[in-house]
């Protein structure tokens, strides 16, 4: 096979072939310099590609001057007369240099992967593929919390994937398990980072503090569930659903119009970043004056449920804030009963799980669960395109209504709507810079329109609220839209 001629060369024997004029000849040399300047601009408009702006738009496009020196240099006959005129009109290193880029981009399409040439230099991309990583608990205390995680992401990338990919290629993850501890966090990012040379992480785990540090420190982009105060620290790291952002007053005002006033909030163990989640849901019920008598960590299968129960119980409270694994929610509800206890009003952040609904566990009839987006029982186009997803992509998930699942989805949405908006040849800082652009963001209508660049330090002041009915068997619509003010840090 013949060795491959360089584009100017190539250009270069077309015009002697057009017996160029010997007086030409010293013009040869700074044009190709000015040529190679072209190309490669031409090659950093990936963007908008050259067809966008520049060149085709000036008085040398399309069917002019760039168009008739690309016949030239095809050799077709009757244009070779039109190398002399030309080259009298423009000088010969301006057609020269015309000719070099117009025969660079005949031979590449704008706007697509293959005009980004060499990505050996951008993690996790090639010409076909982009490969993310994904942390999440699967074994330990969490990981019953996490068990949906995964499907969701493979509903998601299954769709896009089906559709084309992103930019024509195809994505594709690897997943490391944190075992829900800072220091698995740790390792499982640098294996993905440093092993598996991934582009970016979505991460679903409430140890994420373990990495955060190394993450900033390196530019990578991390998009997932914000249940931890890091979240709103570094600038690499996006999270829509369940932000933990600024206190809202949203939740206190849920508890006031169905009589609570002392309320005990118990939250996950295991994570001294979820904190300061509760500390903004204290925030919340104190500004309408109601009294928080207590704030424990809990850890199911690890903590003696009896004796949160009974603590619960005597502090007199007739409100219980829970932000629990929902497979917690059951035994945690039948132990305060047992107790003797209650309360007026159970709110329960992360309680939305159609298999709750299943265990025939009667302590949860009455328990209020707040979500902050489209509820399944809604239904509508956005709802339906998420369970045909489930169905195709991820069919070991016998009920797709689960938050976990759901939240997943709409972050790996996130994700790849960043990759698309960061256009036909990302870079780690170019995808975050496009997920702070974006102003509007629906999941395709699963959310209300957010504002992906301040969502972390305000998030929502409105969700829905559902209430799990009598018999345990349905959440039912409570209201549709509650909304709240946002809360000064002071309070």
């Amino acid at each position: 096979m013949a060795a491959r001629v360089p584009m100017s060369l190539r250009a270069a024997q077309r015009l002697r072939a057009l017996r160029v004029p010997a007086s030409w000849s010293a013009a040869w040399t700074p044009a190709r310099s000015r040529a190679a300047t072209l190309r490669r601009a031409a090659r950093r408009r990936v963007g908008t590609g050259i067809s966008g702006t520049g060149i085709s738009g000036s008085r040398l496009a399309g069917s002019g001057a760039a168009g008739r020196l690309r016949a030239i240099a095809r050799g077709t006959r009757p244009h070779r007369r039109e190398a002399g005129r030309l080259a009298a009109w423009m000088g010969l290193p301006a057609m020269l240099s015309l000719l070099l880029v117009g025969i660079s981009t005949c031979t590449r399409t704008p706007g697509i992967a293959s005009s980004c040439g060499d990505t050996t230099s951008i993690p996790g991309l090639t010409k076909n593929e982009i490969r993310l990583g994904l942390v999440l608990p699967d074994s330990g205390v969490l990981a019953p919390g996490y068990r949906a995680v995964r499907a969701g992401v493979d509903a998601r990338i299954g769709a896009v994937n089906a559709a084309g990919g992103i930019n024509g290629r195809r994505i594709s993850y690897t997943w490391r398990d944190d075992v829900g501890t800072a220091q698995g966090n740790l390792i499982a990012a640098r294996d993905l980072i440093n092993g598996q040379g991934v582009f970016g992480l979505l991460e679903f785990t409430s140890a994420a503090a373990g990495s955060a540090p190394f993450l900033a420190s390196r530019g990578i982009p991390v998009v997932g569930s914000a249940t931890e105060d890091v979240w709103l620290r570094s600038p690499n790291m996006f999270g829509i659903v369940n932000s933990v952002g600024g206190a809202v007053d949203t939740y206190g005002r849920a508890v006031v119009a169905r009589g609570g006033t002392r309320a005990y909030v118990v939250r996950t163990g295991m994570s001294s970043g979820v904190a300061g989640a509760a500390d903004r849901i204290g925030q919340s019920l104190r500004a309408v004056g109601v009294d928080v008598v207590g704030d424990t960590p809990y850890l199911a299968g690890a903590d003696n449920v009896s004796a949160l129960a009974a603590r619960i119980v005597d502090s007199g409270a007739d409100t219980v804030i829970t932000m629990l694994a929902s497979g917690a929610l059951p035994a945690l509800l039948d132990a305060i009963h047992q107790a003797g206890g209650e309360p007026d009003v159970v709110l329960a952040l992360g309680g939305y799980d159609h298999d709750l609904l299943r265990t025939g566990a009667t302590a949860l009839a009455g328990t209020l669960v707040p979500i902050s987006y489209r509820p399944f029982e809604t239904g509508g186009p956005a709802t339906e395109r998420y369970l045909d997803a489930m169905r195709r992509y991820a069919p070991q998930l016998s009920d797709p209504r689960q938050e976990g699942s759901l939240v997943s989805y709409i972050d790996t949405d996130l994700f790849l709507r960043g990759l698309r908006a960061a256009g036909p040849c990302p870079t780690r800082a170019s995808f975050v810079t496009a997920l702070r652009s974006m102003t509007s963001y629906t999941a395709d209508g699963l959310l209300g329109p957010t504002n992906v660049g301040t969502a972390r330090a305000h998030p929502t002041t409105c969700v829905a609220l559902l209430r799990v009915n009598a018999t345990a068997t349905a959440f039912d619509s409570e209201d549709r839209g509650l909304c709240g003010a946002e809360l000064t840090p002071t309070l």
